[in-house]
């Protein structure tokens, strides 16, 4: 782990403790006042504290999670307010009448996931404090998506990506190739390092800090060790890190303000789309799933699956002949 990374997850850690310590009359009382005023920073001091305490992942939860739950609280807490909902005696359908309005208000069943399990970490939360007895999410689940996945998110075309790098700010083209070529999410680029960044070895690579915290190489194009010479020289002082944004929504609004310029559509690609440009383009010209696995560091080859859909996209059917 980078020291960075464990100043940061020492920084967490005492917050955490700082909750987690506290005599279980005093975390109940704090509980108890969190969860009556709705006080945001009350209640997520808890989760987190919950979290880093008593998670899977303990201080190594990743800042993306963290993240997620935090929006997650605050959605919900802009529904409990004008809905009347008492935190601490919800009701016995609590739970599910906020699915429905998550998915009344447009959300896609992923983002929908995503808030009812940031509304099922405050709970457990209030919980484990002594605040409630509550558990209104235990057996909620989104509603069932009947989309495949890969209609959901396309990647970007070759004329497309070539646009963007036509139009993109010196900074801009390095989320494009960052994500375009070398596969990574929009989080792993605003905790990318300059000192990871190994240009001048004889296959030049980045070490990137992904998903659970992992550590891994991953291969550089010829444009992308252009684009990001270019960036370090002209931004020698701008501190440890890679790009100067230091949120994933920070990345995205570059991103979107890029594809207007170069006239290119963003919704529904968006930065991930990026990232599935990258498989696609490795399983187009490799035909190999543990090529395309290796470079995205996925778990499993069934996550890589995905790309042999996109890469099928726009191909003669197998029956048009007959």
């Amino acid at each position: 782990m980078t020291l960075e990374l464990t100043v940061a997850n020492l920084d967490l850690q005492t917050r955490a403790d700082r909750v987690a310590g506290l005599e279980p009359e005093a975390l109940k009382r704090e509980g108890l006042r969190a969860a009556r005023d709705r006080d945001e920073e009350g209640l997520w001091a808890l989760t987190e504290a919950y979290l880093v305490t008593h998670g899977a992942r303990g201080a190594r939860v990743s800042h993306n999670t963290l993240e997620s739950y935090r929006i997650g609280l605050q959605v919900f807490l802009a529904w409990a307010g004008p809905a009347g909902i008492s935190l601490i005696r919800p009701g016995g359908s609590m739970g599910f009448r906020y699915a429905r309005h998550l998915e009344a208000s447009g959300l896609a069943p992923s983002s929908v996931r995503n808030r009812l399990a940031g509304a099922r970490a405050i709970y457990t939360a209030l919980r484990w404090s002594g605040a409630t007895d509550a558990a209104p999410f235990t057996d909620v689940r989104a509603a069932y998506d009947p989309v495949p996945r890969w209609e959901k998110r396309q990647p970007y075309a070759p004329e497309d990506l070539a646009l963007l790098l036509l139009h993109a700010g010196v900074q801009e083209a390095v989320i494009v190739v960052l994500g375009a070529h070398s596969g990574l999410r929009a989080t792993e680029m605003t905790t990318l390092l300059r000192k990871d960044l190994h240009l001048d070895a004889p296959e030049p690579y980045l070490v990137v800090t992904g998903k659970r915290q992992r550590r891994q190489a991953v291969a550089l194009s010829r444009t992308a060790v252009a684009v990001l010479r270019s960036w370090l020289s002209a931004s020698p002082n701008y501190g440890p890190w890679v790009l100067r944004m230091r949120t994933r929504q920070g990345v995205e609004k570059a991103m979107r303000r890029t594809c207007v310029a170069a006239g290119v559509q963003y919704e529904g690609r968006e930065v991930h789309g990026l990232r599935h440009t990258a498989g696609t383009r490795i399983y187009v010209e490799s035909q190999d799933l543990l090529a395309v696995r290796d470079h995205l560091r996925h778990r499993t080859v069934d996550s890589s699956e995905i790309y042999v859909n996109y890469a099928r996209k726009g191909k003669k059917k197998p029956v048009a002949d007959w």
